[in-house]
């Protein structure tokens, strides 16, 4: 079970140490600015060596001077002072601590690797928690601890959203957007380096905070993937979002994320699916986080499905969220028939009555006509969700608008559906649009583009939450552990081959080709005759894996003389490719005519552990790159899921009168594999069933490889 740090003192601190602090302009003065405007109540003291007093109160020369240990030490000296001051003293000094400088293994530096190690040492074994290093310190607003060096921040209002950035210049800018939104927030915090306190820490503090509704986090790369996986349970259960922005989508984002913090980014495709499972709502940019925030911290109630409906007053904006829709894949409501020719009859020529709908001027000149059309969409089964064409006002030149705004916020209370505002494009905010907000208390989204994408992470939460529920309600068989003979044949060989995968594959019941292992050509040709023709024969030597880039596979033999050939072939291109190489045998196998050819595999992360992919198979799987991923082992739904989720679908469900596959035989595949890896975490590094040929009635692996685990010395 995962352990989270107690960051109480360290977020919410009574008294606060400045260890560097300085009258010149910086940092350490900003923060102490920064307190002094927030009226901290707790206690403050400044520390150097060089000085009596400073800002007007007495400076301290130690921390050990210091008339009580502090619950939280502002830490603004160079790394090597650091670990000399906290080495050469016999007492704990502080109950936490933010180290705001670097140099202590961003990039790898050995030097700065050991300071680190030494961080995390003393943070052991005296009981405390670091932030930090390398960040630029966090904010408590509950506690009026405001411990970042930004003045612009300093009248930052309290309310439900909690900031943690591994980043600390980029969630400055992130806060100062958000407090010109008029988004409170409760917490705001810079990880940095992580050396103690990490990622899943703050989230699993924020989590527990009845002040925090919704998290928000700035990903550079998760330290602890067990513990990133808990956190998210955690925060599904209670209904809370997390809304997540990760770099390293990029092969320069993940670089930079490595040497900005020592963190590796990980595989972006497992990551997706970490978030997709568990609820986590991931953002791409920063607009979209705030989108996001904006929209959880105003919500009446997660919708009960995906279908959207969305009301405009504009033609060509009616034309555009049509084509933003698709563009987000965003579940469109098709209006009952009754809906439409109500709103038909209410609204009349100039109108376009539909999903998007555009109310024209009948929407437009009377708030009655207006409000019933809302009415009648939230009535609509066919509706979950609503978002409507409307400005944040900005003067008092339209009472009419404001009048609209709050019967809607009216609805709104007393609906069971949630919608939201959007604006066309994005607007500034005045403090006559920030007062109109706290009294509307609305969701105001903005950006046409950003709405539609808000809508969809909004419907994809909702309808994590719901599965989680449903889960919550059942009960799972345990995982069928690998029998002794399978996981002896993967602890003494770091690649199995063909032959050897189908032996371990078939005890979690994955359908194979009929296939016979032969040891010579002439044992080839009584294979084929007992399978019957047309067969295919393949190369098994000891660790090839790609057999067809060597000429070791040959197809469709029909003759015993094709058989020996082909062996005869298949040997003769191993040997002279790699004189040194010794066949082991052949495998003879049916050939399996039809269908459509997929790939399902398994691969262990090294940050969250086993994952199951699908997608469409063969040689170009790696160019085109459509396949689906999810932590295993994952369920029938899940399996059924990823199918659908894939680009090339339609070829799986009939495309151009062929027949549609068997759906149900694909995910209980998928299901097998996904156990397997599960159960032998310990020994699979990889699995790899390239193609699974999926056909009207079953299907059938024609390929596979499996990569242990393996300690060096094990075989190939």
């Amino acid at each position: 079970m995962a352990e989270f740090r107690d960051l109480s003192c360290l977020l919410d601190p009574r008294s606060v140490a400045i260890v560097g602090a300085s009258p010149k302009a910086g940092w350490p003065a900003r923060l102490w600015a920064n307190l002094q405007h927030c009226h901290y109540p707790g206690r403050v003291y400044p520390v150097n060596p060089n000085y009596e007093t400073m800002w007007g109160a007495k400076c301290y020369r130690s921390l050990e001077e210091l008339p009580e240990t502090v619950d939280h030490a502002v830490i603004i000296i160079p790394a090597e002072r650091v670990i000399e001051m906290l080495r050469n003293s016999p007492l704990i000094l502080f109950r936490s601590a933010t180290i705001y400088s670097g140099g202590f293994g961003e990039g790898g530096d050995p030097e700065g690797l050991k300071r680190k190690e030494f961080l995390q040492a003393y943070a052991r074994e005296n009981n405390v928690h670091f932030c930090g290093p390398n960040c630029m310190g966090l904010v408590s607003t509950g506690s009026r601890a405001m411990l970042f060096p930004d003045q612009r921040l300093a009248d930052i209002r309290e309310g439900g959203l909690a900031i943690v950035s591994q980043s600390g210049g980029l969630v400055g800018a992130l806060v100062r957007a958000a407090v010109g939104w008029g988004i409170g927030l409760s917490y705001f915090v810079t990880s940095g380096n992580e050396a103690d306190a990490e990622l899943s820490d703050y989230l699993h503090h924020f989590l527990n905070d009845e002040r925090t509704k919704v998290i928000g986090a700035f990903i550079e790369g998760v330290r602890d993937g067990e513990k990133f996986l808990a956190v998210a349970g955690e925060a599904l259960a209670l209904g809370k979002p997390i809304i997540a922005l990760k770099v390293g989508r990029s092969a320069k984002g993940e670089a930079a994320a490595m040497a900005h913090t020592g963190a590796l980014a990980g595989n972006d495709s497992v990551f997706d699916a970490v978030c997709l499972q568990n609820g986590i709502v991931r953002v791409r940019n920063l607009d979209e986080l705030l989108n996001c925030a904006e929209l959880f911290l105003n919500l009446n109630h997660l919708p009960p499905g995906k279908k959207t409906a969305f009301v405009t007053f504009s033609g060509g904006l009616k034309g555009l969220l049509s084509d933003l829709a698709q563009d987000a894949e965003v579940e469109l409501s098709q209006l009952e028939p009754q809906t439409e020719a109500e709103l038909d009859n209410l609204l009349g020529v100039g109108s376009s009555v539909g999903n998007p709908l555009d109310t024209g001027w009948g929407g437009l000149s009377s708030q009655e006509t207006y409000l019933k059309c809302v009415h009648l969409l939230l009535d609509d089964p066919q509706v979950d969700l609503l978002a409507l064409q409307e400005e944040l006002p900005q003067s008092n030149l339209r009472p009419d608008k404001e009048s609209n705004l709050l019967a809607l916020a009216e609805i709104s209370r007393k609906s069971p559906k949630p919608f939201a505002m959007f604006s066309m494009i994005t607007q500034s905010i005045n403090d006559y649009g920030l007062e109109f907000k706290q009294r509307c208390r609305l969701p105001f989204l903005q950006g046409a583009g950003n709405m539609v994408r808000t809508m969809k992470r909004l419907a994809m939460f909702g309808a994590a939450v719901r599965a989680q529920r449903r889960e919550k309600n059942k009960e799972h068989a345990p995982l069928k552990p690998l029998s002794a003979r399978a996981s002896e044949m993967m602890s003494r060989r770091k690649i199995l081959n063909e032959w050897e995968a189908y032996q371990v594959t078939s005890e979690c019941g994955l359908p194979v080709a009929k296939t016979i292992f032969a040891i010579s050509s002439d044992a080839a040709v009584q294979a084929a005759e007992e399978l019957g023709s047309p067969v295919a024969v393949k190369l098994i030597a000891s660790g090839v894996t790609h057999k067809s880039e060597l000429g070791g596979v040959k197809l469709n033999l029909s003759k015993p003389q094709e058989v020996e050939k082909a062996c005869r072939e298949i040997g003769a291109s191993l040997r002279a490719r790699n004189p040194a190489a010794s066949i082991e045998g052949f495998l003879v196998q049916e050939m399996v005519r039809g269908g459509v050819e997929t790939i399902i595999g398994a691969q262990n992360d090294p940050q969250f552990g086993p994952v199951v992919m699908f997608g469409l198979g063969g040689t170009a799987v790696e160019l085109y790159r459509d396949v689906t991923f999810r932590m295993a082992p994952v369920s029938g739904e899940e399996a059924a899921q990823m199918i659908r989720g894939i680009k090339g679908y339609p070829l799986l469900a009939g495309f151009r009168g062929a027949p549609p596959v068997d759906e149900q035989s694909l995910c209980r595949a998928i299901v097998a594999v996904s156990e397997l890896a599960a159960a032998g975490k310990d020994l699979i590094q990889s699995i790899d069933i390239n193609p699974f040929i999926c056909l009207p009635q079953g299907g059938k692996a024609v390929d596979a490889v499996i990569v242990t685990r393996g300690t060096p010395g094990t075989e190939y």
